[in-house]
C-alpha cells in the first residue's frame, strides 16, 4: 500500500503538467520538419516568422453592368390613336460582353512585425454591341431615346460601346493571426484610376438617312482605400479567401455629347456640321467599392507557398455614369438638359496564382 501511494503521488503532478495529445491533421509534420510552429505545434499555415516577398498574376473575365444605356423602344402593340402619346414598347439598352482582363501585384511582408505593403494594377477593357429592328407590324414603331432630327419612320438602331479601365493601388495592412488557421489582413492606402467610355447609337430611317449620336466621358482621380481581407484554413490546404475594400477617390471628369445626320430639313442645314456638340467637366469625387470571395488551394513549403484562387469579384462605382441629352430649340434659344445617371459596376471571375520567394 506504501508503494502505491508513492506511485501515485509522483505520478499525478506529472500527469498535470502533461501536454494532450491530440490527433489533427495539421500535426502531422514532426517538429523537426520545415513549416513547423513549435509554440503552436502543428504547422505554421502563413510562414508567420517569415520575411516573404510575393508576386501574383490574376486572370479576370469580367463583363460590366451600366444604367442609363437606353438608346431605342420597340413597340409591342399599336398605338392608341393620332395624339401624341408618351413612350410605348420594350426598352432596348447597350450591354456589354464578357472580356479578359488582369492584375499584377506584389507583395512585401515585414516579419516579425507582422505588416506587409501591396503595389497592383488592373487593366480591363469591355466591349459590347446591340441592335434592334422595326417591327414586322406597320402600325407599330421603333423609336429612338435620344432626340434626332429625321422626321421619317426608324428602320434600325445600333449601338456600339466601348469601357477602357486602369487602377493602380499601394496598400499597406497590419497582418494578425488570431489562430493557427486564421489569417487576417487590415488596412488601406493610396488609388489612382483613370478610365473612359465611349458609346455610340446609330439611327436609320425609311430613307436611308443616318443619324449618329456619340456620348463619351472620362475620369482621371487618385484617393485612399480601406478594407480587410481574410484567409481562414479548411482542411487538406483548401481555405476560404475573401476581400472587402472602399475608397473616396477625387479627380477630373468630362463629358462629351455629339450627333451628327445625314437628314436636311432645309437646304440650308449643313449636314457637316453636328446638330449636337455639349463639352461638359468638373471636379468630382467617386466612392468605389471592391468585394472577392472564393476557394483558394495553399501550399506551403520548405522555401515557398503557393496560392491559387479562382472566386467572385465584384467593383462598383459610383458618380460617374452620365448620359447629356437636350431639347431642341432655334440656335439663339435655350436648351434644356436632360441628364441620365446610373450605377457602374464590373463584376465576373477572377482567378489567381500567387508565389511567395
Amino acid at each position: 500500500m506504501k508503494w502505491l501511494l508513492l506511485s501515485l503521488g509522483f505520478a499525478i503532478p506529472v500527469a498535470m503538467n502533461a501536454k494532450p495529445f491530440a490527433f489533427s491533421q495539421n500535426s502531422a509534420p514532426a517538429p523537426t520538419e520545415c513549416c513547423y510552429d513549435e509554440l503552436e505545434g502543428e504547422r505554421d499555415l502563413f510562414k508567420r516568422y517569415d520575411q516573404v516577398y510575393s508576386g501574383s498574376v490574376e486572370f479576370l473575365y469580367w463583363t460590366i453592368a451600366e444604367g442609363a444605356l437606353d438608346y431605342a423602344l420597340k413597340m409591342r402593340h399599336d398605338s392608341w390613336g393620332p395624339t401624341p402619346s408618351f413612350a410605348q414598347g420594350k426598352f432596348k439598352h447597350a450591354s456589354f460582353d464578357a472580356d479578359p482582363g488582369f492584375r499584377l501585384s506584389l507583395v512585401y511582408f515585414r516579419a516579425p512585425h507582422h505588416w506587409d505593403t501591396k503595389w497592383s494594377y488592373t487593366r480591363m477593357t469591355n466591349r459590347g454591341k446591340d441592335h434592334a429592328e422595326k417591327p414586322d407590324n406597320p402600325n407599330q414603331f421603333l423609336t429612338g431615346t435620344f432626340p434626332h432630327m429625321t422626321t421619317n419612320p426608324l428602320t434600325g438602331a445600333h449601338s456600339r460601346i466601348h469601357f477602357n479601365y486602369n487602377v493602380f493601388d499601394w496598400l499597406v495592412h497590419r497582418v494578425f493571426f488570431p489562430n493557427p488557421h486564421l489569417k487576417l489582413r487590415f488596412g488601406g492606402g493610396g488609388a489612382f484610376a483613370w478610365m473612359s467610355q465611349d458609346w455610340k447609337v446609330r439611327y436609320t430611317d425609311a430613307f436611308s438617312n443616318v443619324t449618329t449620336i456619340r456620348n463619351k466621358w472620362n475620369f482621371v482621380g487618385a484617393g485612399l482605400k480601406t478594407g480587410a481581407t481574410f484567409d481562414w484554413y479548411w482542411t487538406w490546404d483548401l481555405y476560404m479567401t475573401a476581400q472587402g475594400f472602399f475608397g473616396l477617390l477625387m479627380g477630373t471628369y468630362s463629358n462629351h455629347a455629339d450627333e451628327s445626320t445625314s437628314f436636311q430639313p432645309t437646304a440650308a442645314d449643313n449636314t457637316s456640321v453636328p446638330v449636337r456638340s455639349a463639352h461638359y467637366k468638373d471636379a468630382r469625387a467617386t466612392l468605389t467599392t471592391q468585394l472577392m470571395f472564393g476557394p483558394s488551394y495553399q501550399k506551403n513549403f520548405c522555401s515557398t507557398r503557393l496560392e491559387i484562387f479562382t472566386g467572385f469579384e465584384m467593383n462598383s462605382w459610383f458618380n460617374l455614369q452620365e448620359v447629356y441629352r437636350s431639347t431642341q430649340n432655334d440656335p439663339q434659344f435655350a436648351k434644356e438638359t436632360w441628364l441620365s445617371t446610373g450605377l457602374l459596376t464590373l463584376y465576373g471571375l477572377t482567378a489567381r496564382a500567387t508565389l511567395d520567394f
